[in-house]
């Protein structure tokens, strides 16, 4: 078997949004800055307009197409490296509509990690992972599937 798995794809999945989206952030986000400011709160109404100027802005950003190592040090995204003594678990969505790898950190803040997986068979990294991780039925975290719903 190789000494690794490599393979490139996008940050995120893109969904491009019209203008109908960036009047809808802002309809939303005016509603609230009337409230904010008809209770008086106007540091939170300051921080409503911040921050749906960065949601605007992070919305139109297109993803950055990163490579993903599996090796035998562990799973690399980007620069950013996961070692198997870190880990707890995997799995490995492998559907038509979507493949994944899904990783259980022992990390409290950051318990779930979603890797998209293209341009490999999603079959060799889960046999490469079985080498030095269990296999466990894992979901893709709520939050993740809200984010992307809403084209995050």
């Amino acid at each position: 078997m190789a000494d690794s798995i490599s393979w490139t794809a996008p940050e995120f999945n893109y969904t491009p949004k019209g203008p109908d989206w960036y009047w809808m952030v802002g309809l939303i986000t005016l509603t609230l800055v009337i409230i904010a400011l008809s209770l008086g709160n106007i540091l939170f109404a300051i921080v409503l307009i911040v921050g749906s100027f960065a949601i605007s802005f992070q919305a139109s950003q297109q993803p950055d197409v990163i490579e993903i190592k599996v090796t035998k040090q562990g799973v690399q995204v980007a620069d950013t490296l996961y070692p198997f003594s870190s880990l707890q678990s995997f799995w490995v969505i492998n559907n038509p509509q979507e493949q994944k790898l899904i990783l259980k950190s022992e990390k409290t803040y950051m318990p779930y990690v979603v890797v998209p997986i293209d341009n490999v068979n999603p079959e060799n990294v889960r046999h490469f992972l079985l080498q030095y991780l269990p296999e466990e039925k894992l979901k893709e975290p709520l939050s993740q599937k809200i984010m992307e719903y809403l084209g995050f």
